[in-house]
Parts: C-alpha cells; sequence; structure tokens
C-alpha cells in the first residue's frame, strides 16, 4: 500500500493492492471522513488498519467471496495493469484496452461464467470479423488478451486504410465509423458518391465498388473502372488506386466545402437522418437532386402516387421528372 500525502494530509491519497482495494470499497466515504478529521498521519493509519481489518473479517464469513472469486483477481493481476480498464464488482466481466501502434484504443469486454475458471468465456470486441481465440482447461486470462491484442496487430493495415480515406476524402457514412465497419461512403462530386466495402485481410485489393447518384453520372465511372482495372497496383494504398483507374481526384476537405457537394436531401435538407444519407437521385442530370428514401417515399405517399408492390412512383419534387422509390426497410 502507498500513501501520496501532500502538504495536507485531506488531500492525501491512497493506494493499495487490488483486493484490499475491492475489501475496502464499501468504506470508501468513511475513510475519507478519518483522513479528514485525523491530526497526523500516525493517527490515521491505526484507524485504517482498523477499517480494513474490519474489512478482511467481514469478508471471511461472506459466503459470497469464494475461491472463484479470488482465482479470477489471481488472474486479472497477471494482466499488465495498465491494460485493465475495469472489472465488474462481481468479477463477472472484466474490460481490457489495447492501444495500437496508431494510437487507437480498442477494447475487449471479456464474460466470465460464474463459479468456473474453466468454461469458455464470451468476447465482445469491436472487431471487422468476430474474435477467434484457443481455449483450453489450464487457459487464463492473459492468454486471450495476448490472442485479441495479435488480432489487433493483423488489422493495422486496414485500419491505416480506412484512415487515409476518412482524413483525406469526404466520408459520408457511417458518420462515426468504429472499427469493425468495412464499408465507406465517399462523396465525388454532386449528389454523386461511391460506396466500397474493404476486404479486412487484404485492404489493398480491389474492394466492392458501388455507385449511388443519377444514372448519367454513374454509369461513366463504372466505365473508366471496368477499362482501368489493369491499372491497379497492389503496393499502393486504396484511395491512389481508386483514383487512379477512375481517373478522378476525389473531393477532400482541405479543398472542397461539403456545400459544394450539394449532398443534403431535397425535402429535409439534412444529410443524415437518424443513419440514412440520401440515397436517391433524380434522373435528370439538369436537376440531379439527392432524397433521403424514406423522405421521397412519404413525400410521394402522400401525394396517392401510383404504387406497385414495394415501389411507389411520382415526381421529382424539385423538376417534376418521373422518379420512383422502393419502401424503406423499416
Amino acid at each position: 500500500m502507498a500513501i501520496h500525502v501532500p502538504e495536507v494530509l485531506s488531500k492525501a491519497r491512497i493506494e493499495c493492492e487490488w483486493k484490499l482495494e475491492h475489501r475496502i470499497r464499501d468504506k470508501s466515504d468513511l475513510i475519507r471522513q478519518r483522513l479528514q478529521s485525523s491530526s497526523s498521519l500516525a493517527t490515521f493509519l491505526k484507524e485504517f488498519i482498523l477499517i480494513a481489518e474490519t474489512c478482511m473479517q467481514h469478508v471471511h464469513s461472506d459466503a459470497m467471496w469464494s475461491d472463484w472469486n479470488e482465482e479470477i483477481v489471481e488472474q486479472v493481476l497477471e494482466i499488465d495493469s495498465n491494460k485493465l480498464l475495469s472489472i465488474d464488482e462481481d468479477f463477472s466481466a472484466v474490460q481490457i484496452g489495447i492501444t495500437d501502434e496508431g494510437g487507437r484504443l480498442h477494447k475487449i469486454k471479456i464474460h466470465l461464467k460464474t463459479q468456473s475458471t474453466t468454461a469458455v468465456p464470451v468476447c465482445i470486441t469491436d472487431l471487422p470479423h468476430k474474435l477467434e481465440f484457443n481455449w483450453a482447461t489450464n487457459t487464463r486470462l492473459k492468454h486471450v488478451v495476448e490472442q485479441f491484442e495479435a488480432t489487433v496487430l493483423s488489422y493495422q493495415n486496414f485500419w491505416n486504410t480506412l484512415k487515409e480515406i476518412d482524413e483525406k476524402c469526404w466520408v459520408l457514412e457511417p458518420e462515426h465509423p468504429s472499427f469493425s465497419a468495412t464499408h465507406r461512403r465517399i462523396a465525388l462530386g454532386q449528389n454523386l458518391s461511391l460506396h466500397i466495402t474493404v476486404n479486412c485481410q487484404q485492404p489493398s485489393t480491389l474492394p466492392e465498388c458501388r455507385f449511388l447518384g443519377a444514372e448519367s453520372a454513374t454509369a461513366p465511372l463504372r466505365e473508366k473502372l471496368n477499362v482501368n482495372l489493369l491499372r491497379w497496383d497492389v503496393e499502393r494504398s486504396l484511395l491512389n488506386n481508386l483514383q487512379e483507374v477512375l481517373d478522378f481526384d476525389f473531393p477532400s476537405p482541405a479543398d472542397t466545402s461539403r456545400t459544394e457537394l450539394s449532398m443534403d436531401c431535397g425535402i429535409c435538407y439534412c444529410l443524415h437522418l437518424n443513419e440514412e444519407v440520401p440515397n436517391v437521385v433524380c434522373e435528370d442530370k439538369r436537376c440531379a437532386q439527392a432524397f433521403h428514401q424514406s423522405c421521397l417515399y412519404e413525400w410521394l405517399r402522400s401525394l396517392s402516387s401510383r404504387q406497385s408492390f414495394n415501389t411507389i412512383f411520382g415526381e421529382c419534387p424539385f423538376c417534376s421528372h418521373p422518379i420512383r422509390v422502393k419502401m424503406p426497410a423499416s
């Protein structure tokens, strides 16, 4: 145990071993009170020892504190303390944080099976794929953490690839990408965007690509992608390759404002509606206004437009050009 004592005793800070900290947690208010009222460090220590001994006696008589608790505490102590983020009071879950080479913090929450240290725990992570780890009856928490850390290391190129896109492009969605997100929707121009799904194991290879916008704008880009595929070089970054095969420099926050891209919905005048961005575009290239699928559907439905199965037909609210939209999934 260590006590950091400043000039004023009442502002002292106590650090102690994990087991003791857990057992005196319920007495923290009492300890703080005695610290503030004690006339000297020696007086406080005597009172602290008395409080600690009382807590220890209470724990030994508490049936809830079992050999399982002791085993979990022992395994937790085997983990680097800098990686331990939290542990539930009933020891049912432990949260660990790993900082990767790019300074990104990755968390894993390990849910333990009560009263069994040999049962396979349930691990919650934010990885592109489910964490697969080897488990045996003698596997300990530190081994799970080691496997998680190795998995995080294997995704460095993937996260670095997406980081370049997030920093150098106008990314429409996801608005707040998680580490597990493998897709990005990149703004290419006024109501024109590219949706990519990246291979997390081989991020420099050609991703799945889908162009969103008026047919008159997307057709030439699809043609360029097909014609220039041989230009793809896995030694280049994904972003550079996309710009190379499309023969097109993507708009960047460094030189283009979001208002120049005109990506807001023409009905609600917002970019994001819950987690939806405008993805239906008027086919008239003189208009090319974008709309949220749900906004346009409700607009056309309010006008008693013709509907066939799950598709409703009507006119663009801006230019009256024929337009259609499918019923939102929700």
